[in-house]
């Protein structure tokens, strides 16, 4: 019984030491320029988390830097950011974005690109570092999948033809290919392929339908997130941090003459530093087999695609949720999930990816306390985790933009952010959609695809069609009625924009949907000018608003009895309401 509480004691002091070290060394990246950045010397696209520790990850012995840091008082001082502590000619200033050594807690540093590690003398094999650096490890995990090596596992390898590639931050290329066609098959692990390290951010393979037997094959091209209509189920992932993944034991992704026949694998190179005169042929690596497993797998996407973050917050939260009304849509019968895992990109410090029923929280898939893209967690279920339709599926993403001083937005660079979580599940055929985002609070269910783009009741795709009665009156309404520079708000148009704003296409979510959707919606080729049409549609926001107002304070300070007699309090809130109102007016 003693041997059992030493142990219980033990395990409880362990418990707390990692609590704490899951957080202390995000308290000191924010005391340091651009500490949540800061490279790995050896491993592209990974991030030094611990950066005065010589474990990245944070924790036990200090480095140089981390000396030094510590002897500062743990903090950023002159003397700090002008010395040179890892030996290899740079200051620690330099390396970390901070040049000229004016960089206070809170402020963006001068720089975020072309840092390098103040602990870790670099270039590491040079005579002098290789006298004073620590052990690094250089190595990258060891894919361990023990079905890839069984007799009826097969393989199939895809790479892009060795590619130059572009001089610039972001760049996706794509390249349809074709799947072995010879049998009935399930795919059931994959590993990416990796050629040029320097530039590979992530791989992702596409399922397609029939209509791609149209396309040209093994021709790599630049793309925008996933190339051709018709290949949309994602069927394999890879990205920085994961070796490879291997299917659960009850699931295969179904690929031959019963499933997908032609694929889109889609790379995406990350080009900080815009270099030239480089090349990649990476790819992906499939493992499939001839012996079927009990069900088809598929993969889901949940998550939020309209993303503002401010510049300098500790802890911005962002929600995109597949709502219940959304999953009886999309799902036909029960499905169970085996696998979830969550994406951000470098700003992203937490992500939790919830399973709820009739509003109660049943379970979390994916629950990253301290999010790292390059070190991301694949959550595995030995019991599969049932999902109806009716149920929602959340995932709520926590960014700390300390030292960012510009707005980061949705996109596809490293310096851009997502919010999205994956499940896979089986049986696939249960799922008719594999994405159910959000734009706001616009779903995926609300694009109602039978009437053309209806979206709550607002025909996107045909709202600019004035061959249709209907939406050539609004046009010209406008057009005709309205300043179409947007300077002058003349009293005709007001009472046309009234009237226009309670449409459901320019009003709200929907609103703002359109105008920022206009380039992807199949808008007819008729002669009309959206640019100045919504010029002349927002002319009269300010006066409208102002009016508004004018009759809201009216109400409140006229036409609501002021209750006199219950106290001062009331009597000084209605004295502040009524003055409110006039600044409102006046100004």
């Amino acid at each position: 019984m003693e041997e059992i509480s030493k142990r219980i004691r033990s395990l409880f002091v362990l418990l707390l030491w990692l609590l704490h070290c899951v957080g202390c060394y995000q308290i000191f990246q924010d005391l340091i320029p651009n500490g949540n950045i800061v490279p790995h010397p050896c491993k592209a696209n990974y991030i030094w988390r611990g950066v005065g520790h010589n474990n990245p990850l944070g924790g036990g012995q200090r480095n140089p830097f981390g000396l030094a840091f510590h002897a500062a008082g743990n903090q950023w001082t002159t003397s700090l950011c002008q010395q040179d502590s890892d030996g290899d000619g740079k200051t620690n200033g330099q390396e970390l974005g901070d040049p000229d050594c004016v960089w206070s807690r809170g402020q963006a540093p001068s720089k975020s690109t072309g840092l390098s590690h103040p602990g870790v003398c670099e270039p590491r094999d040079s005579p002098k570092c290789t006298a004073i650096n620590i052990s690094v490890d250089c190595a990258l995990d060891k894919f361990d999948c023990d079905v890839i090596n069984n007799v009826d596992t097969m393989k199939h390898e895809i790479r892009i033809p060795e590619t130059s590639v572009p001089a610039k931050v972001t760049t996706y290329m794509c390249m349809v290919f074709d799947l072995p066609k010879n049998g009935d098959f399930h795919l059931i692990a994959f590993e990416a392929l990796q050629d040029n390290l320097n530039v590979l951010h992530h791989i992702i393979v596409y399922g397609c339908d029939n209509k791609s037997e149209n396309y040209t094959a093994n021709k790599a091209g630049e793309c925008f997130m996933s190339a051709q209509e018709g290949c949309d189920d994602i069927v394999a992932v890879w990205t920085v941090g994961i070796p490879g993944i291997c299917l659960h034991d009850n699931i295969g992704i179904r690929i031959g003459t019963k499933g997908y026949k032609r694929a889109v694998m889609e790379l995406h190179w990350n080009n900080p530093l815009k270099t030239a005169n480089t090349t990649d042929r990476s790819g992906m690596k499939l493992y499939y087999t001839s012996k079927l497993r009990p069900n088809d797998a598929g993969i889901l996407m949940v998550g939020q695609t309209n993303l503002q973050i401010p510049p300098g917050k500790d802890a911005f939260s962002i929600t995109g949720s597949c709502p219940g009304d959304c999953t009886r849509k999309l799902m036909v019968r029960n499905i169970y999930v085996v696998t979830a895992f969550n994406h951000m990109h470098y700003i992203g410090q937490q992500e939790r990816f919830e399973h709820l029923r009739n509003g109660s929280k049943l379970q979390d898939f994916a629950y990253d306390i301290t999010y790292s893209y390059d070190s991301p967690k694949i959550y595995q279920f030995k019991n599969a985790v049932e999902v109806r339709p009716g149920d929602e599926l959340k995932t709520t993403c926590v960014f700390k933009s300390t030292f960012r001083s510009k707005t980061t937005v949705f996109g596809l660079g490293t310096s851009d952010e997502m919010c999205y979580s994956f499940i896979m599940y089986y049986p696939a055929e249960n799922v008719l959609i594999k994405k159910c985002t959000q734009w706001e609070d616009i779903s995926t269910c609300d694009h109602d695809t039978a009437r053309n783009g209806t979206i709550r009741g607002c025909p996107t795709n045909t709202i600019f069609d004035i061959r249709i009665p209907e939406h050539a009156e609004i046009y010209h309404s406008v057009m005709e009625n309205c300043d179409i520079i947007g300077i002058y708000c003349r009293e005709e148009c007001k009472r046309v924009v009234m009237r226009i704003r309670k449409h459901p296409c320019f009003n709200g979510t929907v609103d703002k949907w359109i105008r920022n959707h206009l380039a992807e919606l199949s808008i007819p080729e008729v002669p009309v000018n959206i640019t100045d049409f919504y010029n002349a549609l927002d002319s009269c926001d300010v006066d409208l608003q102002v009016a508004k107002s004018h009759v809201n304070c009216t109400m409140s300070s006229e036409g609501t009895p002021v209750r006199r007699n219950t106290g001062t309090i009331w009597t000084f809130l209605s004295f502040a309401l009524i003055i409110a109102c006039s600044i409102k007016t006046y100004v």
